[in-house]
């Protein structure tokens, strides 16, 4: 076998170490080994050796500060086995064991339909005759191609404008929608953005929810494009997205604290934007995340104050009101299987380079909200990619009763 040294020079540390393990896999002896990597959109794993039918596995964290979650990996050639995928720390396997696709991370599934009660750090997988190429993930992957297949059905729409908001710094385009509407000066203007980390894609698949909604032939379609101007980015780390990041807590600091400083294209596009774009109407904004690994509910962060005695007290001003009422209203209008309570709101005082916290500072903001969505599992109820969406529906339309009120007042 040739020395590898040389293109230890050449190769970014991460190709180089999935290329070991790629030649580890393939060794003599051995001709029949599954092949494992990250080599796609999304991908992130460290492959750290194989032994029969047990392979052993950790994320690869990157320019993560501390601990993160997510991975996503791929396995090909690995037909009628049954392997083992043990991770190195415990608690990164999550509650319905990973989601799985066997058409190209297109589509997914949960390997359990049962949530378990703990997480856990390993789990087992019979591939089927013929499922020679399987990914797997902490959760359903969602990036740019996942973006375009949903785009592509919409991109007649004459309501619906997909842009290029800024390129980011490897050089990717970060997409900006527009829903402009069927009037030149609607009533309102409501901002959405997703995935400032890049691992918290469920998120995205609840945005599909609201987008669909919008531009939809329906009442709550019709009304929101008549009354209310739209300003999406649906990945504000598309670098993180594509390359498989965690996102959260990265070096020197990740896009959700990046408001104050700006070192972010996407960031200070959306900056200098939004208040051109405000045009001095009332406006509500929504950011997209979803919550720790063991968040199991679905809840909005509320602006809060600290009280005389330290502890967090809600906003009882116009904003804080705003998001209570909102909140009644999405409760009582959610037709989703996805669970919500406006009692499981949490008040935050949010970080000032946070995208809520310059949010809420625009001229006019009705209300900002926080969304975490968790990723596998609400209140025992499956979270999935269609359920997300009828919950991004949920979303849309108190939406349009909330603002349909406002016009009322």
């Amino acid at each position: 076998m040739k020395t590898l040294r040389p293109l230890a020079f050449v190769l970014h540390p991460l190709a180089f170490c999935m290329l070991c393990s790629s030649l580890a896999l393939a060794a003599p002896g051995t001709q029949n080994a599954p092949k494992i990597d990250a080599d796609f959109p999304g991908g992130n794993i460290v492959v750290l050796g194989i032994d029969g039918d047990t392979v052993r596995v950790k994320r690869d964290l990157r320019d993560t500060k501390g601990n993160w979650f997510y991975w996503s990996f791929r396995v090909r050639g690995a037909q009628g086995r049954t392997l083992e995928f043990q991770f190195a720390e415990k608690n990164w396997v999550g509650y319905r064991g990973p989601a799985v696709s066997t058409d190209g991370a297109t589509t997914w599934r949960w390997l359990n339909d049962k949530p378990s009660k703990a997480l856990g750090n390993s789990f087992k997988y019979s591939f089927g005759p013929g499922e020679n190429e399987v990914f797997f993930g902490w959760s359903m992957n969602y990036t740019e191609k996942d973006l375009n297949l949903f785009l592509e059905k919409h991109k007649k729409h004459p309501a619906l404008n997909i842009k290029t908001l800024c390129k980011t710094d490897k050089g990717r385009s970060a997409e900006l929608l527009r829903i402009t509407g069927t009037k030149p000066r609607p009533a309102f203007k409501v901002l959405l953005t997703a995935r400032h980390h890049a691992c918290e894609m469920m998120a995205s698949y609840a945005l599909e929810g609201i987008i669909e909604t919008v531009l939809s032939d329906t009442t709550d379609g019709n009304w929101l494009r008549e009354h209310a101007d739209f300003f999406i980015v649906p990945f504000v780390d598309k670098d993180g997205v594509e390359a498989g990041d965690q996102g959260k807590n990265r070096e020197p600091h990740d896009h959700n604290r990046d408001y104050v400083e700006g070192i972010y294209p996407t960031v200070r596009a959306i900056k200098k934007q939004v208040p051109e774009w405000l045009e001095g109407r009332p406006v509500v904004a929504f950011d997209l995340h979803c919550p720790s690994h063991k968040g199991q509910k679905t809840y909005f962060f509320e602006n809060s104050k600290k009280g005389p005695d330290g502890k967090l007290e809600k906003d009882d001003g116009p904003i804080g009101k705003n998001t209570a009422r909102y909140s009644a209203i999405l409760e009582a209008e959610r037709k989703s299987p996805v669970p919500y309570k406006a009692s499981s709101n949490r008040p935050s005082v949010g970080h000032p380079g946070m995208c809520s916290s310059w949010a809420s500072k625009l001229p006019n903001m009705l209300f900002v909200a926080t969304l975490e969505f968790p990723y596998s599992t609400a209140d025992g109820a499956a979270i999935t990619a269609e359920s997300s969406r009828l919950f991004g529906k949920d979303v849309a339309r108190a939406l349009r009763a909330f603002l349909e009120s406002e016009q009322k007042d």
